[in-house]
């Protein structure tokens, strides 16, 4: 079976994410970009060593709440889309339990990278190389399919 052709419940490796529509993947992207942009307003603030798992606690906490919500929706005959077909609006929350823990783990790299580095060096020039490497990582499934 063609991966894209996959249900969102379906979805069994990684390189399934690949598939999604260009809408899915910008939505993701901007999520990480927004994140790391407040993380960067929020370290000169919060220097104490437990503010950056607080941090994070509410981020996942924030990204992961509509998900649970609308899975309490959910019915033995919800229909589940493809993965090339899926609309991030009405299909967020039906994918499989592990995409929410690789996404979740997404979040935490990019959040406690942009913590580590912006304590390090704050500044707008370190803003924007982060934000282009982001959205250069997490956008590279839609930048490399549009390049094939």
């Amino acid at each position: 079976m063609n991966a894209a052709d996959k249900k969102l419940n379906e979805m069994n490796r990684l390189s399934d994410m690949a598939h999604f529509p260009p809408l899915v993947n910008a939505g993701a992207t901007i999520n990480v970009l927004l994140t790391i942009t407040a993380t960067w307003f929020l370290v000169p603030r919060f220097p104490q060593v437990a503010a950056p798992i607080l941090w994070l606690a509410l981020v996942l906490f924030l990204n992961l709440l509509p998900v649970v919500l609308l899975r309490l929706t959910l019915r033995p005959d919800t229909p589940y889309r493809t993965l090339r077909t899926m609309d991030f609006v009405h299909d967020q929350h039906k994918f499989s339990d592990w995409v929410y823990v690789a996404a979740s783990a997404n979040m935490a790299f990019w959040l406690l990278s942009a913590w580590a580095l912006f304590s390090w060096g704050r500044s707008l020039q370190t803003l924007a190389a982060l934000l282009l490497l982001a959205f250069l990582c997490t956008f590279a499934p839609v930048l490399l399919r549009r390049s094939r």
